[in-house]
């Protein structure tokens, strides 16, 4: 198993000065590994677990989400899921290796919704601007449920626990209801006004912050202006990414087939001098043929 170095030294500068010692000596292990080596990652316990069974070696990375799934929303089969994800990811740290977590954010102002726009039928858009403005109902919605959240990314912090964190992910896709398809900006602000509310207000200093955006920014591949807009700046961004499934629309092909180097030149226009992974994908791309023609994505986590 993966044992992370405890040495700090020569540690990129974290976007949040007082980030633990534990997650600035994950920090030194990525940036030791960047450009070199691509770290294998995987979603998920049980698969985990398969993973060992096949190839007689644990994935470096296990990544778990801040999400009971269940509606509703911190009812009776909502919380021990969340809490059960937190439980698991204390092990993995525990074992030696590197913990990640995605948040599916459900729609705060609806509770026996999903963070989809179109699932359930009749979901509706939220509004993200509104979520900006202090004391309307969607800014008390978004604060009370990061509130209930945060609670549980304390019980990390509190371990201990560093964290790849990828809070809206996927982010100018526009399938999911933190994307302001209007004003991309807005949801560029909500970023930083998640990062404000856990880090200086929750003090929750065990969090690397991830970045990543969707196979297209609303329908568009390469349009890095676009994407940028939903960009919250460096100084909120610790590493960047894009997720990525096969796909024929956009000329992205099985992992197998495609090194996504397109994709990572895309990332190096929207997030200049961040270390880049694979943020979320269908399967690890050819080894070889990164090795061989690159990119050398910092990780890959299916």
């Amino acid at each position: 198993m993966l044992s992370v170095v405890t040495s700090i030294a020569g540690a990129a500068e974290p976007v949040d000065p007082d980030l633990i010692p534990e997650a600035r000596a994950v920090l030194t292990f990525l940036e030791s590994v960047y450009g070199k080596k691509t770290l294998a990652g995987i979603w998920g316990d049980k698969t985990t677990e398969q993973i060992k069974q096949v190839s007689g070696h644990y994935p470096a990375i296990q990544s778990f989400d801040l999400t009971g799934w269940n509606s509703p929303t911190w009812g009776p089969t909502y919380t021990p899921v969340v809490q059960e994800y937190v439980q698991q990811a204390k092990v993995w740290w525990a074992k030696g290796g590197i913990v990640a977590m995605q948040f599916h954010w459900k729609n705060p102002l609806k509770p026996d919704g999903t963070a989809w726009l179109d699932r359930p039928p009749g979901h509706w858009p939220f509004d993200v601007g509104k979520a900006l403005q202090t004391g309307t109902d969607e800014n008390k919605a978004v604060l009370e449920d990061l509130r209930h959240h945060a609670d549980y990314l304390k019980l990390l912090a509190d371990a201990r626990v560093p964290v790849l964190w990828r809070p809206l992910h996927e982010i100018d896709g526009g399938w999911f209801w933190w994307t302001d398809q209007k004003r991309p900006e807005n949801t560029a602000a909500l970023w930083r006004l998640m990062f404000d509310y856990l880090v200086k207000e929750r003090k929750l200093h065990n969090l690397i912050w991830v970045y990543s955006a969707g196979l297209h920014a609303l329908g568009e591949t390469e349009n890095i202006a676009i994407r940028k807009r939903f960009y919250p700046g460096a100084d909120y961004v610790d590493i960047a990414g894009i997720d990525i499934y096969q796909n024929d629309w956009f000329k992205w092909r099985q992992p197998w087939e495609d090194t996504y180097a397109k994709a990572f030149e895309i990332m190096q226009g929207v997030a200049p001098g961040k270390m880049l992974a694979l943020a979320e994908c269908g399967a690890i791309p050819d080894p070889d043929k990164m090795e061989k023609d690159g990119p050398k994505w910092l990780y890959c986590l299916p």
